[in-house]
């Protein structure tokens, strides 16, 4: 990948802390549920996008940005785990800990739509042939920030160690996953002399205890600059109900149409805005982050979008 400008690799950092940080809020919670009635170890150990099938079972699977076909590929025999994928660091560090906490589990199937911007398939096929720098980036990704900060060397090279990856990317159709799957559970049988589950270590468990420390309070809000202070311009958001899609148009200072972007994501779209320079100040970028979800949210749930006003019941 090229070097990013110094405004992008900010927002890179900081977009990759904040996302980070809830994250870590919301794996807090996820381990303080009830433990499960069979006794074995808490697993999955971590939460994420995913639905358990046969925690006995030998394959997981990854199902990409093909999000419905996760529960109906968790239900086939022999599937312990199966999860979309759409980014290639925390998503893939939360694929290496659920896997790595769970010996049985011996093979990892890739099937869906890949991701063109994360490309997260790509970024899994290099982790299981290249591992990671010293800096845990994935070796040969492409994709956007292929750094898996959230673990540990270790966890990495066990997962690569563990589990053998089939890469069926692109595969979306039922038939040719259940047959893939019977033909991996046949291949990789699930071993009677395994270990059950067992929750691993993450960084931030190992971190020092704030017991006895106080939070600072701190209040919303904030001071944005006008938009027409940006001098790449501003940004006019739109949905296109029929197609499902996001619509973002780009005018120059003046006015001047220059750009256009149709998108269904609206993260992706927001990354695609920085990687063209679009947006010149972290203020505006939050502003469009939140808008554009507002957008999204809109168009999943049938509200009406109008730019800078709350989300509405269409009449």
């Amino acid at each position: 990948m090229e070097k990013y400008s110094g405004l992008y690799a900010a927002l890179e950092r900081f977009g990759a802390a904040t996302f980070r940080r809830i994250d870590a809020a919301y794996t807090r919670a996820w381990r303080l549920r009830p433990a499960q009635a069979s006794g074995e170890a808490d697993w999955p150990a971590v939460p994420g996008a995913f639905v358990v099938g046969d925690r006995s079972g030998s394959v997981a699977v990854c199902t990409l940005t093909s999000n419905a076909l996760a529960p109906l590929v968790a239900a086939l025999p022999g599937v312990a785990i199966a999860g979309r994928l759409y980014t290639c660091n925390l998503g893939i560090e939360k694929i290496v800990t659920n896997v790595v906490a769970n010996p049985r589990i011996c093979a990892l199937l890739l099937c869906g739509k890949e991701s063109p911007l994360f490309q997260p398939a790509q970024a899994l096929r290099a982790l299981v042939g290249s591992g990671v720098d010293a800096d845990r980036r994935i070796n040969g990704a492409e994709g956007y920030l292929p750094v898996l900060s959230g673990t540990t060397a270790d966890a990495v090279q066990r997962f690569r160690s563990q589990v053998t990856l089939i890469d069926r990317t692109g595969e979306t159709e039922m038939p040719g996953i259940e047959a893939e799957v019977r033909r991996l559970v046949a291949e990789f049988p699930a071993s009677s002399g395994a270990p059950a589950p067992a929750a691993i270590a993450r960084p931030e468990q190992a971190q020092p205890s704030n017991e006895g420390a106080q939070f600072k309070t701190l209040f919303p809000g904030g001071k944005r600059e006008p938009l027409a202070y940006d001098p790449k311009g501003f940004i006019v958001i739109d949905v296109e109900r029929d197609a499902g899609k996001i619509v973002a148009r780009h005018y120059l200072p003046g006015g001047s149409p220059a750009n256009i972007m149709r998108g269904r994501s609206a993260e992706g779209i927001v990354l695609a805005l920085v990687r063209e320079g679009l947006v010149t100040q972290l203020s505006h970028a939050a502003y469009l982050g939140a808008e554009f979800e507002k957008a999204e949210t809109a168009l999943r749930f049938g509200l009406g979008y109008e730019q800078d006003k709350p989300l509405a019941r269409e009449r």
